[in-house]
């Protein structure tokens, strides 16, 4: 299943010049310039921050200035001249990036504006943990004025062991530039990770994808094979007290036959609506012999161990363009109650959205749907919260839009929030973050954008000229990753669970995702004050396809080629 996320390797081309600007001239002095909360102001007479320094020193001229574009001048904006200045030459999205030469214990960032015209900026401060290998979001600076010679400040609290500050701007009247970056810090080492492993708790299961329960208090937990077949595990205490675990010889479900397998395609999920236990009818998710995407409802037996293969009642399809990129998760919402489909792209021979199906909100692919189907209507209903009911050429089943292939998305049962990790293709791998509140609707960027960074060639068709207005990108109106890694550290980002069990405090809260090359398992933090953090937690030794959890809220790791389940435990 290699080809179900890997892909295409390739250098990120940078962008392009966009239309031209005044190039950022010093400001007159003036008494300050303000700005809304959480931005500093600076005395540009003086050029001293508001903000006394703890104990660190300016370490940013320590590290390697990088940058979307204008290259040659990204070490102005750390020699401690504020009348040299880095400019990017371009118009926002852009990024600007300094690679620190170690760790250091950071506790502040200070950014010195370059712009003209001043106006509103939307400007993000992103935190690297090099051991981690892993870049978060730490804060959004949206401002309705800012101005050259301003100072923004983001105060890192409490301060971070990091390598790297990633500076993203996403709106700005002017060519993105900066006349100083400075980061305050003060060496440190690197964190360890914690004290945890994987258990092996069962093996010899045949291309394990995803793992779930079915919220009926009975302990057993669902594998789902590729080729098919749904397995139950259960746990019987042995006699000496320990945990006993087991297959079950017969599978609780076998639609081998009418299942395209492999590659990315198969049996690929399993969901039990709310209060199963007296509904005895679950929903599966699989690619039938056309290729076609099946969103199918099964019944049970009289045996809770055995679902009726005969008893399926097609509720959803979805017409696949190519065998890559076919999505397959599906969850119930915690709170709503309702279905949650995971649509990819539809793929392509080059694995980049040719047709930008991902931000097309009259197609189903690239996506992550919201329908009702507990309702009794045949075959779903539409939740009248969903975004774009009743807009014109829109398809009423989409909640979100602009993903690429998001196969393991996951939802916190005590908050509602909804991670979503998103397969990357030149580049990045990227999670996303959708909180318990949230009205629906949002754009997570692809095409246009691969994780935090523009998309290489993202606007060009193969067999036509590309032009310079075929490169410009804007990531106005997107939302924004919340972590990402990059192709040195894996191929493709699989998931997720947010760990709730009984016996790890030190994971409570915590969203599990992996690589499914290397088999690097993170943790991701920070919904509740969007200041996020990402540490690698373990590095196992197989490709992982998938982390699910069980009715207690504990997390089981998938190994895909290997076929065993285990559990994370501590050491």
């Amino acid at each position: 299943m290699k080809n179900l996320y890997v892909a295409t390797i390739g250098l990120l081309a940078l962008l392009a010049v966009a239309a031209c600007a005044p190039v950022p001239q010093p400001a007159q002095p003036t008494a300050t310039a303000t700005a809304t909360p959480p931005i500093a102001t600076l005395d540009t007479q003086s050029n001293t921050p508001t903000t006394t320094p703890l104990l660190s020193t300016n370490i940013a001229a320590s590290g390697e200035a990088l940058s979307s574009s204008g290259e040659e001048s990204a070490h102005l904006a750390v020699d401690g001249d504020l009348d040299s200045l880095w400019n990017s030459g371009r118009v926002p999205l852009g990024w600007y990036r300094i690679a620190l030469d170690g760790h250091y214990l950071v506790e502040r960032v200070e950014l010195v504006i370059a712009q003209t015209p001043p106006g509103p900026t939307t400007h993000e401060v992103w935190l690297g943990d090099g051991s981690a290998g892993t870049r978060t979001l730490y804060e959004r600076l949206i401002s309705d004025h800012t101005e050259d010679g301003q100072t923004l400040v983001v105060t890192v609290e409490p301060p971070r062991s990091i390598d790297e500050v990633f500076i993203r701007t996403v709106h700005s009247p002017s060519w993105i530039a900066w006349r100083e970056v400075r980061v305050f810090g003060v060496p440190s080492e690197i964190t360890p990770p914690p004290p945890l492993k994987l258990s092996k708790i069962v093996s010899g299961l045949n291309l394990p994808v995803q793992l779930t329960h079915a919220g009926d208090d009975s302990g057993r937990l669902f594998v789902v094979e590729q080729g098919g077949r749904i397995r139950i595990i259960k746990n019987a205490a042995a006699s000496n007290g320990d945990a006993a675990w087991s297959v079950n010889d017969t599978p609780f479900l076998d639609i081998t036959e009418r299942v395209s397998c492999c590659g990315e395609r198969g049996l690929l999920d399993l969901a039990f609506p709310p209060g199963y236990g007296a509904k005895q009818h679950f929903y599966i998710s699989y690619t039938n012999g056309d290729g076609t995407t099946v969103i199918a409802r099964y019944l049970t037996t009289a045996d809770p161990d055995i679902a009726d293969p005969a008893s399926e009642e097609v509720v959803l399809t979805i017409e696949q363009p190519h065998v890559t990129h076919n999505g397959g998760r599906i969850l119930f919402g915690p709170q709503d109650g309702y279905l949650y489909i995971g649509s990819g792209d539809g793929g392509g021979p080059a694995f980049n959205d040719p047709n930008n199906r991902g931000q097309d909100l009259s197609e189903l692919l690239g996506k992550i749907l919201r329908i009702d189907v507990e309702s009794g209507v045949k075959p779903y209903a539409i939740p009248a919260s969903n975004p774009f009911t009743r807009m014109d050429g829109y398809r009423d089943e989409i909640w979100v839009f602009g993903l690429r292939n998001p196969w393991g998305f996951a939802f916190d049962k005590q908050t509602g929030d909804l991670y979503i990790p998103d397969v990357g293709n030149i580049t990045q791998e990227e999670v996303n973050y959708q909180p318990a509140a949230s009205a629906g609707g949002e754009n997570y960027g692809w095409r246009i954008t691969e994780g935090s960074i523009c998309f290489e060639q993202w606007g060009c068709v193969e067999g036509e000229p590309c032009t310079v207005e075929h490169w410009i990108c804007s990531a106005e109106g997107q939302t924004s990753p919340v972590a990402e890694y990059n192709h040195s550290e894996g191929c493709a980002i699989v998931g997720g669970a947010i760990y709730r069990g009984p016996s790890l405090p030190l994971l409570q809260g915590v969203f599990l995702y992996a690589d499914f090359c290397r088999g690097k398992i993170w943790g991701l933090t920070g919904g509740s004050q969007d200041k996020w953090q990402s540490p690698l937690l373990i590095n196992a030794s197989v490709p992982v396809s998938g982390i699910g959890e069980d009715q207690d809220g504990n997390v089981y790791v998938i190994g895909y080629q290997d076929g065993v389940i285990s559990m994370i435990t501590e050491q």
